[in-house]
């Protein structure tokens, strides 16, 4: 039966990456840590647990992971965050997973943790990304906003039951500062593609979000924080298109 390598990117993820370790070694004997010349204590804490730990700079989330899965011992690569958790329900499921039969890659779903509690409803449940899979027909996009994969066969993805915690945001404060991030590559790159923004964009698919997200998709069952998650990518997507309206003027 085909085995797992498990491929991390980190930079500054002393928090989050002792427990991303031990959720990995559930799946895995083969774990590889590619970081971002952390000045945290992410550095001895790879190294105190016995992962092939590796520095590389910074080229982006696709360039840093293709780098890892290049490394791994083996074709069969788990990508995880330093902010995520393998469920012991998932790791159970991974060991037996079909590997050999066909497949390229396997879709996993992710539960979030918003500053401390467990998100059931609205955009962020259930969510489904594509994170096992076989680096000889699949390998990372170099897209500096939200990397993708890119298919050499059908890119057909079974799911497998069980849960990757993700622990998104601890607070709100961290919450805006990856909003304010994220908007700004996605301006840049959006202009480099020549999209401009639109009035619609601009002013009403912020507001069509947040109904969709906090209504239709009931985020309003999580409370006060399915209403801050609804407000602030709202706000997310209104701020994306006005800093693209800042660039072309």
């Amino acid at each position: 039966m085909a085995e797992i390598s498990v491929v991390i990117i980190t930079h500054n993820e002393a928090e989050n990456i002792r427990r991303c370790i031990e959720s990995a070694k559930k799946v895995s004997r083969d774990i590889i840590v590619i970081d971002d010349f952390s000045t945290d204590q992410t550095p001895q804490i790879c190294r105190e647990m016995g992962v092939r730990f590796e520095q590389k700079a910074w080229e982006g989330y696709g360039s840093n992971k293709n780098y890892g899965n290049s490394l791994a011992k083996n074709d069969w690569i788990l990508s995880i965050d330093a902010d995520e958790e393998v469920s012991d329900k998932l790791a159970e499921n991974l060991g037996s997973a079909p590997l050999d039969d066909g497949h390229e890659a396997f879709e996993l779903a992710f539960i979030s943790n918003y500053c401390g509690r467990w998100i059931r409803h609205g955009k962020w449940y259930p969510e489904y990304h594509i994170r096992l899979f076989n680096r000889q027909s699949v390998r990372w996009n170099t897209d500096e906003v939200h990397e993708g994969l890119i298919f050499s066969g059908t890119g057909k993805a079974p799911r497998l039951k069980g849960y990757v915690h993700h622990y998104s945001m601890h607070s709100i404060q961290h919450h805006l500062r990856k909003v304010n991030l994220y908007s700004s590559l996605a301006a840049e790159k959006m202009k480099h593609k020549g999209i401009k923004p639109s009035f619609v964009k601009l002013y009403l698919s912020p507001v069509f979000k947040f109904v969709a997200d906090y209504y239709f998709r009931m985020g309003f069952l999580d409370g006060f924080y399915g209403f801050t998650i609804a407000v602030i990518t709202s706000f997310e997507a209104y701020l994306k298109y006005a800093k693209l309206k800042a660039l072309y003027r």
